[in-house]
């Protein structure tokens, strides 16, 4: 999902921010829940002791995730009578501002909600994982890749991922408009790029010489970064060098990524101009019909279910073809949580995020009430994978690509490199105002300055 960080905040906001994180209460409404009984600590993951302690944690505002970690904390505080967790969440634009200006202060919360790719710009202000609760061994044994890099900086794991965040490896597809085009098969899948391209053709609506529905949009600044970069990977290349110092985008292999996304507005399946971040979202495209297939998170589906029930009905994943032999493809780190350094119940902060991120039925119920995809292996296989796909059947060909995602790395700003370099460049290719040589160069020019 697009994250736009502010760039200036006025006094005011700044005061009232600090005011708030030094103020220790939660002004999102929500209540501590009460204590429950003394039972075993054991599957808390360690032992708090019979001294009071509150936890406070911080977290954005987004109802599922915090419903989730409320029934959590409330079984913790079951086992943990001793420990009072309360929360206090922000809107998202003001949590991004209380993190920047709280913890150089030191008046954050004990922990933390972060979202992964943001983890190591903070990491001087987190406390690194314990080897009690897990080492990073441990942890790349038992959580994908993608969610769990984002949390390792400079060899050292602050924190743990809850979920798997996704933009890519699968296509969201409405059934019916290619069941209608003549297409019984398409979950199939494709063998191909030309495979693809020609059922993306066959789904699109013209009137008049006026594409009125796409048949693939994947035009959006998240598509189209991450459609970049993952064919980049595919292709045998990388967009960094070796030693993660500079972006390598002018290269071969990024000459060959541009030429195929080129190649699929040359074919006639998307007018750049009517289909944009801008104009025809592809979220909101795919739900009023006015797209057949397009590149958009899994979330997508509960998002929008509410207000499109008909579509929601008939749309589903299918598997992208790889540009090469190996399907890697680019994902964010997601959601987890976090350990302020200047936190005082250390301990018991981190016996929580155990409970909450390592413990398979928490972390799997904690996925299913936010509709997000395990960081947890474990919770793609046997009974919970069953128990996930019977909740969201659309899940299912997402799990299937997982083990192939890749963190995209640490880099500079993230979203910079996102909507402000490769979504402008490579949308005035697509329109026909740039040519591929000169965003390739003018892309790779602006990401390497970047780091400066």
């Amino acid at each position: 999902m697009k994250n736009k960080w502010l760039l200036l905040l006025s006094s005011v906001l700044i005061l009232s921010l600090f005011l708030a994180a030094c103020g220790g209460g939660s002004d999102s409404g929500d209540d501590t829940a009460d204590t429950g009984s003394t039972d075993s600590n054991e599957s808390a993951g360690g032992d708090t002791g019979g001294e009071a302690v509150t936890v406070r944690i911080w977290t954005h505002q987004n109802n599922a995730f915090n419903d989730g970690l409320q029934e959590i904390a409330d079984a913790y505080m079951a086992e943990n009578p001793n420990v009072a967790i309360e929360f206090e969440t922000f809107d998202y634009d003001t949590y991004i501002q209380t993190l920047q200006t709280a913890l150089p202060a030191g008046t954050e919360a004990d922990i933390l909600q972060m979202f992964g790719t943001w983890t190591c710009s903070y990491a001087d202000n987190l406390a690194p994982t314990p080897e009690d609760v897990i080492s990073l061994d441990e942890a790349e044994n038992v959580f994908f890749p993608a969610p769990l890099q984002g949390y390792v900086c400079e060899n050292t794991l602050y924190g743990l991922p809850e979920e798997f965040n996704i933009e890519y490896g699968a296509a969201m597809v409405n059934t019916a408009i290619a069941e209608e085009a003549g297409i019984s098969d398409i979950t199939a899948g494709w063998d191909s790029w030309d495979d693809f391209i020609a059922d993306a053709k066959a789904v699109t609506g013209e009137q008049d010489g006026v594409i009125t529905r796409a048949g693939y949009n994947y035009t959006s600044g998240d598509s189209l970064g991450f459609t970049f970069l993952s064919l980049i990977k595919q292709l045998g290349g990388d967009y960094m060098n070796e030693d993660g110092t500079a972006f390598t985008l002018n290269t071969p292999e990024g000459q060959e990524a541009l030429a195929l996304m080129k190649r699929m507005t040359d074919e006639g399946i998307i007018d750049p101009v009517l289909f944009n971040d801008e104009s025809n979202w592809v979220g909101d495209c795919m739900f009023e019909e006015a797209c057949a297939m397009g590149l958009v998170g899994p979330w997508a589906i509960a998002e929008y279910s509410g207000d499109f029930p008909e579509v929601a009905d008939v749309v589903t994943y299918v598997p992208l073809p790889a540009a090469g032999d190996d399907p890697t493809f680019v994902a964010d780190s997601g959601w987890g949580l976090t350990v302020s350094k200047n936190s005082k119940v250390q301990d018991a902060a981190w016996d929580f995020i155990k409970f909450a991120a390592l413990n398979e039925e928490n972390a799997l119920n904690w996925n299913i009430g936010s509709g997000t995809l395990p960081a947890l292996k474990a919770n793609t296989e046997g009974a919970a994978r069953d128990k996930l796909v019977s909740e969201f059947p659309y899940f299912e060909p997402f799990l299937e690509v997982l083990p192939y995602g890749e963190y995209m790395g640490s880099l500079p700003d993230r979203d910079l490199l996102w909507y402000d370099i490769i979504y402008p460049h490579i949308l005035n290719v697509l329109q026909g105002a740039e040519s591929e040589a000169d965003a390739l160069s003018g892309m790779e020019q602006e990401a390497n300055d970047s780091f400066q």
